[in-house]
C-alpha cells in the first residue's frame, strides 16, 4: 500500500527506545540537579546519562543516588553510639570544656568536630601497637585469636580462602570447638570472587557464623553493590581489637602474584576504644541480618574517676565512621580540618588520590602558606584509571609547593595523615571520592606527640622506596598521556 503525503509513518523500535532513553535521562537529570551535588559530579553524571543510553541510568541508580536522603542500612554505628553511650558522650564534652586551656587549639577543634559529626567518643585509656607489614601483624593477631575464650568478631572488605585464609580457618575451627562464639562479616562486592561458596561452607561447618554486607545474591544487595563496606575490624573477647588497611589475603603478606611486596598499616589496640570498635561491628552485623542479644553489655565504659585510678594508660583516641547515608561525610571533614589547621607539617599517605575540591584546595592553601605538605601514593598501581586520574591533580599541587612521592618498591596501600607530630589518623579511608562518599569506612584518630613522631619516622623510612615527582617531570608528560589522564578525571567523581 502506497502511503500518501502527510501520512504518519509508524515509529520504529529504535525511535521508541531513543525517546524512552531521553525521558529517563531527563527525569534523572532533574533528580541530579535537585540533589545539589558538586558541579563536577553533576556534570559527570549528566554526561554519563546521555552518552551511554540505559547503561548510564543504571549506573546512576546504583552509584549516584543521594543516600543521605534515603538510608541504605537500618542502623548506623554513630546512632548506636548515641543511643547506648549518651552519658559517655556528655562526659566527653565535659572533658573538652575542662581541659580546653591545656590542650592544643587544633586538637580541641578536631575533637569537637569528630564528636559532633560522627558521635565519636574520646576514649582516654588505650594502648596501640602499629604494624607496617603483614607478617608481623598476622603473627600477633593469630596468636590473640588462639587465646580467645568467649567471642571473636571479624569484619573484612576482602576475605580470601587462600593459604592465609586456610590458616585462619584452622584457628577458628579450633576455637569454635572450644565453645568460642565466632562471627564473620564480609562485604558482598569485595569478597564476591575471593571467598568461594566452598570457603563459606567450610567456615560454616567449622562453627563460624558468616554474613554478607549487602549480599549481591539478593535483589537489594545486587542493586546496592556499589556501596561497599570497606572496614577491617577484628575484636577478640571484647578486650583486644585490630583495625587498619589489611584484609585477609596472601598478598598482604608478600604482595601476591602482582607485586613484589605490600606496604600497609594496621593497628592492635587495648583499652576503652575496643568497645567502640565492637559497637561498629555490632551495627554492621545487625544491618546484615544478624541477630544479637543484650547489645547494651558491649557499651559500658568506666567513669573518669575510676579510669584515672585503675588504668594508667593515656592515649586519647577517637573512632570515626562514615558511609553514604551518614549525616555528615565525617572522614572527609576530618581530612580537610587536619590539613587546613596544620601549623608546620602535613604528611599524607594514600594508595589512591582523587580528592574533592575542598581537600585539594586545603592542601594547596597550606603549601602556599609555608606549611610542609607531602603526599605519598603508590607508583605501582593495581587500578590504572584512578592512578591516571590522580596525575591531573598534581600540576596545581606542585605549583603550590606540595611535595609528591611515588612508592615504587611494591604496592602501597597505607592510608594515613599526620599533622604537626600531634594528630594522626589511619584506617580504611583512601583520599578519594569513593571512600569519602560511597563506601562505609572507619578511621582511628590519635592525639599523642610520641605516636605522631612514630608515624612521621615511618614516613621518612618509606621515602627511601619512593621517587619524587617534580614540576619538570610533570611538564615532560606526553600530551596524549595528559589527554588520557584528563578523560579519566572527567569521570573521577564516579570512580
Amino acid at each position: 500500500m502506497t502511503e500518501g503525503f502527510g501520512t504518519t509513518l509508524p515509529m520504529s523500535g529504535i525511535s521508541l527506545a531513543y525517546l524512552l532513553h531521553l525521558l529517563i535521562s531527563v527525569v534523572l537529570t532533574v533528580q541530579i540537579l535537585l540533589d545539589n551535588k558538586l558541579p563536577q559530579s553533576s556534570i559527570a553524571w549528566i554526561l554519563t546519562l546521555f552518552l551511554f543510553p540505559y547503561i548510564g541510568a543504571a549506573l546512576y541508580l546504583m552509584a549516584g543516588v543521594n543516600w543521605k536522603k534515603r538510608k541504605i542500612v537500618q542502623q548506623r554505628p554513630e546512632e548506636l553510639f548515641g543511643s547506648y553511650l549518651k552519658p559517655a558522650l556528655d562526659h566527653q564534652q565535659q572533658y573538652i570544656a575542662r581541659e580546653y586551656e591545656r590542650l592544643d587549639n587544633d586538637v580541641v577543634k578536631t575533637l569537637h568536630m569528630n564528636l559532633f559529626s560522627s558521635n565519636a567518643l574520646i576514649t582516654m585509656h588505650n594502648e596501640v601497637q602499629v604494624f607496617h607489614e603483614g607478617e608481623s601483624l598476622f603473627a600477633a593477631m593469630f596468636e590473640d585469636l588462639r587465646q580467645a575464650r568467649e567471642t571473636i568478631h571479624l569484619e573484612y572488605f576482602l576475605y580470601r580462602d587462600d593459604e592465609l585464609g586456610a590458616k585462619l580457618l584452622e584457628i577458628l575451627t579450633e576455637r569454635a570447638v572450644s565453645g568460642v562464639d565466632i562471627k564473620l562479616l564480609v562485604d558482598g562486592f569485595g569478597s564476591m570472587f575471593s571467598l568461594s561458596p566452598r570457603g563459606k561452607k567450610q567456615l560454616a561447618q567449622a562453627g563460624v557464623k558468616v554474613r554478607t554486607f549487602l549480599n549481591p545474591r539478593n535483589i537489594v544487595g545486587a542493586w546496592m553493590i556499589n556501596y561497599s563496606n570497606h572496614r577491617k575490624i577484628a575484636v577478640i573477647d571484647g578486650k583486644i581489637a585490630y583495625t587498619g588497611g589489611m584484609n585477609i589475603g596472601k598478598e598482604y603478606l608478600d604482595g601476591g602474584e602482582r607485586f613484589s611486596c605490600w606496604r600497609d598499616t594496621h593497628l592492635r589496640m587495648e583499652g576503652e576504644v575496643v568497645g567502640l570498635l565492637q559497637s561498629t561491628f555490632l551495627a554492621d552485623w545487625i544491618n546484615s541480618g544478624g541477630k544479637l542479644r543484650q547489645v547494651e553489655r558491649f557499651f559500658s565504659l568506666p567513669d573518669e574517676e575510676e579510669a584515672e585510678e585503675e588504668d594508667p594508660r593515656h592515649l586519647p583516641t577517637q573512632v570515626i565512621c562514615s558511609g553514604p547515608d551518614s549525616t555528615w561525610n565525617a572522614i572527609q571533614h576530618l581530612y580537610f580540618n587536619l590539613i587546613a589547621n596544620a601549623d608546620r607539617r602535613v604528611l599524607i599517605q594514600s594508595p589512591y588520590f582523587v580528592p574533592d575540591d575542598g581537600v585539594k584546595t586545603a592542601m594547596e592553601t597550606a603549601a602556599l602558606s609555608g606549611i610542609d605538605v607531602r603526599l605519598m601514593m603508590t607508583g605501582v598501581p593495581d587500578k590504572k584509571i584512578p592512578f591516571w586520574a590522580a596525575h591531573t591533580y598534581f600540576h596545581n599541587l606542585l605549583e603550590a609547593g606540595v611535595k609528591i612521592y611515588l612508592f615504587t618498591s611494591g604496592f602501597f596501600h597505607t592510608k594515613m595523615i599526620a599533622v604537626d607530630d600531634i594528630i594522626v589518623t589511619t584506617g580504611s579511608c583512601n583520599m578519594d571520592a569513593r571512600s569519602f562518599f560511597l563506601d562505609y569506612e572507619l578511621n582511628m584518630v590519635f592525639f599523642d606527640d610520641s605516636l605522631g613522631k612514630e608515624f612521621s619516622l615511618q614516613f621518612e623510612r618509606d621515602l627511601e622506596h619512593c621517587v619524587e615527582l617534580t614540576k619538570e617531570d610533570y611538564r615532560k608528560t606526553h600530551v596524549l598521556k595528559q589527554l588520557r589522564n584528563s578523560v579519566c578525571r572527567v569521570f573521577s567523581p564516579l570512580l
